[in-house]
């Protein structure tokens, strides 16, 4: 699944962190997922209409407070850019008004908090973070000749993974990645440049939960999305 592959990707070739060549990396590595996954049925447009893009993304993450071992500490999450790759089906059945999308998509940024450890000022923790996500969407649009809105909601496992931490008095890693349900709310449109053809744009909310070894946080984002797609 493309999370565990571009996790691979980064522990193989860690980046010094999300200058422009580590944003390349993640960008280079969804195309490359996307053109391995071109090869579509014929008869699939029989069944239904095949939607695929692939888009760029820009995350505006809220802060929130973070458990940081055993302490209760505010924490502030940093804006971060990362890139996608989607496979919906709207089957004739349901005149295309609804269907499901699949979703990969990963982004960076960072986090860092008062490390107060038993009544004791460390300093300040940070880290930075890479999220990685894969999402079951389910989509209700009304497919219209040039624009097509949506709105949908999605469900999936996301992964938050910690990069070059330094939190003193934990038990540093190079990264520490935990696995968690993530949940997303999103709405968009789709425009027709031709009968193939189209860009997107798109807001979505994302929420999930990480608990690493000795700290713990309650991720909330926006999202905003634009990216080029093909019919089928």
């Amino acid at each position: 699944m493309l999370p565990e592959t571009l996790f691979s990707f980064f522990v193989h070739f860690p980046p010094a962190w999300y200058g422009t060549t580590c944003m390349w990396r993640l960008i280079l590595a969804v195309i490359l997922l996307g053109v391995l996954s071109l090869p579509l049925s014929a008869g699939s447009a029989e069944f239904g209409e095949i939607n695929l893009g692939g888009y760029l993304l820009g995350s505006w993450p809220k802060d929130q407070h973070l458990f940081n071992q055993g302490s209760t500490v505010p924490a502030s999450i940093q804006p971060g850019g990362g890139a996608g790759l989607k496979i919906g089906l709207f089957p004739h059945a349901t005149r295309r008004m609804l269907g499901i999308e699949i979703d990969s998509y990963g982004h960076g940024g960072a986090l860092s908090f008062p490390n107060t450890v038993n009544g004791q000022n460390n300093g300040t923790g940070r880290s930075n973070l890479l999220v990685l996500n894969t999402m079951l969407n389910l989509i209700l649009r009304y497919p219209d000749k040039m624009v097509t809105p949506y709105i949908g909601i999605g469900g999936g496992w996301s992964h938050g993974t910690l990069l070059n931490p330094n939190i003193i008095g934990r038990a540093d890693k190079d990264f520490d990645s935990a696995r968690a349900f993530g949940y997303q709310y999103l709405a968009g449109a789709q425009v027709l440049i031709t009968p193939k053809v189209y860009v997107f744009g798109e807001y979505r909310y994302f929420s999930a939960n990480y608990h690493w070894d000795g700290l713990a946080v309650d991720f909330r984002a926006h999202y905003g999305l634009f990216g080029v797609g093909l019919r089928f």
